[in-house]
């Protein structure tokens, strides 16, 4: 039995400086990103109006987690004073932290950060 999902997508940037823990090379060193964050939200259904959620909700929920990274040193801020601030790390903090922002039948389906053009992490939970 098929099902229709319908599937938005955000996206926006933070700037913030960081350095990987026990990492063996240049990324040990403090260094920062430019990165660029996509949040997808997943629905089965659309509301009265024809939406699966107002795109202005995904952004500000996204913007409301990214304010608190933007422009700081990574490693001094929880989680990641305690856990390496990889961009794994990043995108699974990101979801954890908007998933509750997102009502339902909504639900966070999936977290892209992007610390370059050509290299991307991406967090999503099963089930």
């Amino acid at each position: 039995m098929k099902k229709d999902l319908y599937a938005l997508t955000v996206c926006s940037s933070f700037a913030a400086a960081h350095r990987l823990r026990e990492y063996r090379g240049n990324c040990e060193r403090l260094h920062g990103h430019n990165w660029r964050v996509e949040a997808t939200v997943e629905s089965p259904e659309l509301d009265g109006r024809g939406m699966a959620l107002d795109f202005r909700t995904m952004k500000g929920a996204l913007h409301d987690v990214l304010s608190r990274m933007d422009h700081k040193y990574l490693n001094e801020i929880p989680p990641f004073d305690a856990e390496n601030p990889s961009s794994e790390n990043i995108a699974r903090h990101i979801f954890e932290e908007m998933e509750g922002k997102i009502p339902p039948p909504a639900r966070l389906a999936r977290v892209t950060v992007w610390e370059s053009e050509d290299a991307r992490a991406e967090y999503s939970r099963r089930g």
